[in-house]
């Protein structure tokens, strides 16, 4: 029986940043920084929807570490605190 050719075709972009290892926050904010300027110089992209960024947060060992609001609690899950008018959607 042949085997049947499938169209799979991923939805969406991948970065990885694995190579890099441990980094500090500000180096990633750099590495994100600058493959978001290739994406919109080098391959023409112009708009997004419904990015994720997943990370996995250590200590400068490579440690697991939990994340917790300043209040108390963890937290797995943050909602962006980038604010965009809504009058941006409409070109008002």
């Amino acid at each position: 029986m042949a085997k049947k050719e499938r169209g799979f075709e991923p939805k969406g972009l991948t970065i990885g940043y694995k190579e890099l290892g441990t980094i500090s926050i500000d180096e990633l904010l750099h590495a994100i920084a600058a493959d978001v300027h290739a994406l919109k110089d080098i391959y023409g992209v112009k708009y997004v929807k419904a990015p994720r960024l997943k990370l996995f947060i250590t200590n400068e060992y490579g440690e697991p570490v939990k994340v917790q609001r300043p209040t108390g609690g963890r937290i797995f899950y943050m909602d962006t605190h980038h604010y965009r008018p809504a009058c941006l959607d409409y070109e008002l």
